[in-house]
């Protein structure tokens, strides 16, 4: 835990040894949990409990009753491309607006509801406000009362009623109250108020537009009278036949140009013939080349006209006089049907415009016509439908008091004050850890401690407070194989002397050390063992001891001795004395093998005494309980060699 705790940005989070840090605290964050829990049904049981009522019903659909106006037509091409969506959302701005609050208000009393009338008019603000608003001379405005009143109910209004729609379109109104018969009331009269406005509205639509038809049937009859009577006016003025008139005159017309055409063109071919004979140009190859020019002069009615043999083989040519007096008689021909031709032109112009005018008086006559027909029969069906009022309305479910509220969730608010307990309960188990300083699990203590022997002290738990004969008892039944690596490592390093600590272990350095010493002890290897840790019992100087130097022997078996020192004051101060590493080796001309035990805060000075002597340093620690700082001051005054935790 201590390298998660003391991890610099760039190390990585050891999970595990979080979790263990968290396991270990699991008492505490149960705890927390459990008390966020009951603060939970506490606030449930005691905040004010809301019940929500439903009502569900059906409008009848929008109907133009044959009708479309180009107000009808927007409102079809709106729901079509909305998907039907314009009836709802004109019903909720309805059931929104503060009018329908307000008329709701003399069924409902929402001034008197402290539920949605929310304005106090005797609140008085807290002291630190007012001290603020007095500092900065800040002056209060006037507030009308009335309009605080309405827009708290609007506020509320909103925030408790709410209109929606279900997937088969009917629609549904949900009241939120304190009091579930009031919610339930509330509901009821809402959905009555609505389907009474959306009749009412319907039947005003209804009368509104059979006073428009009437009306517009009335005009469409003047219209249709007038039209008639200007058609007549104009057969009387003009003629009853202007089509065939019209088409007589341009019969002509068209008959006086092709006139005029086949003149223009005889015309042409004299006045070329008058030139070729002026010339005295009269072969056969004169002939030819006229004749090129204009085909016409091949033409029978050409050589009619000149007094020439109809034979087109036989060609005379004519005498110079007839050809002028034909030349002549063509002119005059010819103006005058150009005469004839501007005259008759002038007719149809006249006839034409004639036409239109016929046409367009009988045009308005059947458009009025058609009006009226189509007008007078709505009229009638009109008529007839406003004698009967429809009602689809449906009410699939009226609201009706609930037996249990909608608000506050029970199970929601116990899980959240559950989950705040539990993350509270987590981040101060973590705070906790984190001052606490201790190892939480196996592998961060065998990485703080750096033992190059590592055991478990589960086995050496019977041992614990046992005398030397109870413990070569032990050991004799089943030996251990923690004290046999132990033993092993402590040869291997050649040291007269083993210092056994412990950091809050449950198995003590002395029940360490007794248990080794018994197990070490041959009949050429002399063991002694020291206890200097505070919590030891104390000699009682009146009885006669074994005096080893500085110490007296209190318990023996064999080639094991328990020292102690030979003084009324405590172990420890032995420590102080000036003579205390010469009392120490002084035991090595009686011992082969001295444990030095020391236990918590004694263990740091027991080691700051020894420090710089060849040893052999074993600790004893236990997860959760043995603080990092300490296992690396006391590594730090001696390497630990060999390390027993639990």
């Amino acid at each position: 835990m201590q390298d998660f705790l003391n991890s610099t940005p760039d190390d990585e989070i050891d999970l595990r040894e979080l979790f263990m840090a968290l396991w270990a605290y699991k008492l505490f964050i149960v705890a927390t949990c459990a008390l966020g829990i009951m603060f939970g049904g506490y606030k449930f049981l005691t905040t004010s409990k809301q019940f929500s009522s439903t009502a569900i019903f059906r409008l009848e659909q929008e109907s133009t009753n044959g009708i479309l106006g180009a107000g009808d037509i927007g409102k079809a091409t709106l729901s079509a491309l909305t998907g039907g969506t314009s009836k709802q959302l004109l019903l909720n701005d309805m059931f929104t607006g503060r009018i329908f609050i307000q008329n709701l208000d003399d069924k409902l009393n929402f001034q008197k509801d402290t539920f949605f009338n929310t304005y106090n008019p005797n609140e008085i603000d807290p002291i630190w406000k007012s001290y603020i608003d007095n500092a900065i001379g800040w002056q209060k405005p006037s507030i009308d009362t009335q309009e605080a009143v309405w827009q708290s109910i609007v506020e509320s209004y909103a925030k408790n009623i709410k209109l929606d729609q279900t997937e088969d379109g009917a629609f549904r109104i949900t009241v939120t109250h304190t009091n579930a018969k009031r919610s339930a009331n509330i509901a009821n009269e809402i959905m009555n108020e609505i389907i009474t406005k959306e009749k009412d509205k319907k039947n005003t639509d209804r009368d509104q537009q059979l006073s428009f038809l009437s009306k517009t049937l009335a005009k469409a009859q003047g219209d249709l009278e007038v039209s008639q009577s200007n058609l007549k006016e104009f057969a009387l003025k003009n003629s009853a036949l202007p089509i065939e008139i019209f088409a007589q005159e341009s019969m002509k017309l068209d008959v006086l140009r092709e006139k005029l055409s086949r003149t223009s063109k005889l015309h042409e071919a004299v006045g070329a013939l008058s030139l070729v004979m002026q010339s005295n140009k009269t072969d056969q190859s004169d002939y030819l080349e006229l004749r090129q020019k204009f085909p016409i002069v091949d033409q029978v009615e050409f050589r009619r006209i000149l007094g020439q043999n109809e034979i087109i083989s036989s060609w005379s040519w004519p005498e110079t006089n007839s050809v002028d007096a034909v030349f002549d008689t063509l002119s005059e021909r010819k103006n005058r049907l150009k005469f004839q031709i501007n005259a008759s032109k002038v007719n149809a112009e006249r006839s034409g415009m004639a036409l239109e005018t016929y046409a367009k008086l009988e045009r308005e006559a059947e458009v009025s016509k058609a009006a009226y027909t189509v007008l007078i029969e709505q009229v009638k069906a009109q008529s007839l439908i406003s004698n009967y009022l429809s009602d689809k309305t449906e009410i699939y479910e009226y609201a009706s008091a609930p037996i249990n509220p909608s608000a506050p969730n029970r199970s929601k608010i116990v899980a959240l004050w559950g989950s705040i307990g539990l993350f509270f309960g987590t981040v101060l188990a973590l705070i906790l850890a984190n001052w606490r300083d201790t190892y939480y699990s196996k592998k961060s203590l065998l990485i703080g401690a750096r033992a190059h022997l590592t055991v478990r002290a589960k086995s050496l738990k019977p041992l614990r407070n046992k005398s030397l004969d109870d413990i070569n008892t032990i050991l004799m039944k089943k030996p251990r194989t923690v004290l046999r690596d132990m033993a092993v490592e402590i040869h291997k390093s050649d040291v007269a002397q083993v210092v056994v600590t412990s950091s809050h272990s449950k198995l003590t350095s002395n029940d360490a050390a007794r248990a080794l010493a018994s197990y070490m002890h041959t009949d050429t290897l002399k063991i002694a063992v020291i206890n200097f840790s505070s919590r030891g019992k104390k000699l009682n100087i009146n009885d006669e001891k074994l005096s080893i130097g500085s110490f007296v022997v209190t318990e023996s078996l064999g080639h094991v001795s328990i020292l102690e020192i030979n003084s009324s004051s405590a172990a420890m101060e032995l420590l102080s004395q000036k003579d205390f590493r010469k009392n120490t080796h002084s035991l090595k001309s009686t011992f082969d093998l001295v444990f030095l035990c020391a236990d918590n805060n004694d263990a740091p000075s027991l080691l700051n005494a020894l420090e710089g002597q060849k040893m052999f340093h074993i600790t004893l620690a236990k997860t959760k309980k043995t603080k990092a700082t300490n296992l690396e001051h006391m590594r730090s005054l001696l390497p630990i060699q060999g390390l027993i935790y639990d």
